[in-house]
């Protein structure tokens, strides 16, 4: 997947230790993450940062109309292919929206538990990956027999490969997935990503408004603070509204991030119509001047 778009990222307190401990993991061996937290909290984009800083390729599938267990298990291959055959260290990250089928999971389970998915290569693609492998088996000592460079395949495969799952912690899904794929929890380091504090909040709000023209900078800064209590008063009406009467409500960063992003869009259209009509005011006043003076002339002729 090639991710040429720029991530614009705030970071704050915690992302910063969110990133630190994502990079601690892909550096040890066999590291994989399971990251836990609602959406538009940076899980993924922390990730894609952590496998820039490690120097290591991010693999992420690309859904389309018509995907299913076919195409997936074709983007798993290449995965395999990049991390075993071409001894890249590549960092799968995958993310709950697209679990099209659970199917998909079983899979995923299979890699972090044992290195492959039984039954995935066919026969010619099989003599295609002992070939490759097999001067990585030499190099390592290793005996040029089929099973032993397929095995060293696999174990190329677990050194390189590490999995990053996004997922998040909303509604019956996430805790029956767990159960049916224990490998998620036994084979993933569990990083939850918990809701945005205060100056977190502050911070991401005057980033996204340091590209506004609000006049002064402290005009700046009190609208990032009734920003940040918009959101605030709004996630604990939520705590309240769980307590009163057991349902969950779920005030997401994307919520924060949109409210931003509506002032931001209504303040420029505003913005539209007020030049618009200044411009139209003008534009009779310098009529009614034209005007004006020609009646001058007239009179004077």
């Amino acid at each position: 997947l090639n991710l040429n778009k720029p991530m614009d990222l705030v970071f704050f307190k915690d992302a910063i230790q969110h990133i630190g401990r994502i990079s601690r993991l892909l550096r040890q061996p066999r590291g994989n993450a399971l990251l836990v937290g609602v959406g538009g909290s940076g899980r993924q984009s922390l990730s894609r940062l952590s496998a820039f800083i490690a120097d290591m390729k991010c693999f992420q599938i690309e859904l389309a109309r018509g995907y299913g267990v076919n195409e997936f298990h074709e983007d798993l291959k290449r995965l395999l292919m990049q991390a075993g055959a071409e001894n890249k260290p590549t960092v799968f990250l995958f993310n709950d929206t697209q679990i099209i089928k659970e199917s998909f999971l079983e899979d995923i389970n299979n890699i972090l538990n044992a290195g492959e998915v039984p039954d995935l290569f066919a026969a010619d693609e099989l003599g295609k990956i002992v070939a490759s492998v097999r001067p990585l088996a030499k190099a390592a000592g290793k005996q040029e027999t089929r099973d032993v460079i397929y095995a060293h395949f696999v174990q190329l495969c677990r050194e390189n490969l590490h999995v990053v799952l996004t997922f998040s912690p909303v509604g019956e899904a996430f805790r029956n997935r767990l159960r049916m794929f224990p490998s998620l929890v036994n084979c993933c380091t569990i990083d939850w990503f918990m809701p945005w504090p205060k100056d977190a909040l502050k911070s991401v709000a005057l980033q996204f408004l340091a590209k506004v023209d609000l006049g002064s900078e402290d005009l700046k800064d009190s609208i990032a603070e009734v920003c940040m209590t918009i959101h605030s008063s709004v996630r604990d009406a939520a705590d309240m509204f769980l307590s009163e009467l057991r349902r969950n409500t779920y005030v997401t960063p994307t919520s924060y991030l949109e409210l931003i992003n509506l002032y931001t869009g209504m303040l420029g259209g505003e913005r539209d119509i007020n030049n618009a009509r200044v411009d139209r005011y003008q534009n009779g006043v310098d009529k009614l001047l034209t005007t004006n003076a020609i009646v001058n002339d007239l009179q004077a002729e």
